[in-house]
């Protein structure tokens, strides 16, 4: 009965180390300090009837910087370095940062910790679908607007080419990163 007990444990912690999680993906990959993509995003809002579509570029560089230059619909760069965010116009003048906009930048630091990091936001769980897809859901008492982010990656992909933010008010955004390109020089923030 000892034996089966212990074979039992063993087996369960060897089940642990080798269960999917994001620092396991990304152990398979080299090192990302930085990563820029092209991205379309749809955004369903629940209080309008269309879906209202961006389109851009994104850059991200470790350990906290990010930058969003929108083209469509309409040009502006949004970029966040740590705690601080810019947002500027068409023309490159900066902007009072809207109301809005207050969080972006520690959300701009919990995507570059994901993307780049490969490590869960704190306050979220990982529950895989399948070898290339995590689902991140709030742990209990976890407050902000995200009632789940998705991840779809390319079986051989060190991003994932596809995000799904799903927000508690049931909104949601999808983003698809295409012509990735990483540990290229990233465009400073701020």
């Amino acid at each position: 009965m000892a034996t089966c007990l212990a074979f039992a444990a063993v087996a369960s912690a060897a089940e642990l180390a080798n269960a999917p999680s994001l620092a396991a993906r990304a152990a398979r990959f080299p090192p990302l300090r930085s990563a820029t993509a092209a991205f379309d995003q749809e955004r369903e809002v629940s209080l309008v009837d269309e879906v209202l579509r961006a389109k851009g570029r994104l850059a991200l560089a470790a350990p906290a910087s990010f930058r969003l230059d929108l083209t469509e619909p309409e040009p502006m760069t949004l970029a966040a370095d740590d705690k601080t965010l810019v947002v500027r116009d068409a023309q490159g003048k900066t902007l009072p940062v809207p109301a809005e906009f207050a969080g972006l930048a520690t959300f701009a630091r919990t995507l570059t910790d994901l993307l780049l990091g490969s490590r869960s936001p704190a306050g979220f769980a990982e529950t895989w679908r399948d070898a290339d897809t995590v689902t991140l859901v709030p742990q209990a008492g976890t407050t902000g607007p995200f009632s789940e982010i998705t991840l779809r990656f390319a079986p051989t992909g060190q991003l994932p080419d596809e995000i799904v933010m799903r927000e508690r008010g049931g909104d949601r955004t999808t983003i698809r990163l295409h012509d990735v390109v990483l540990n290229a020089p990233a465009a400073k923030g701020p």
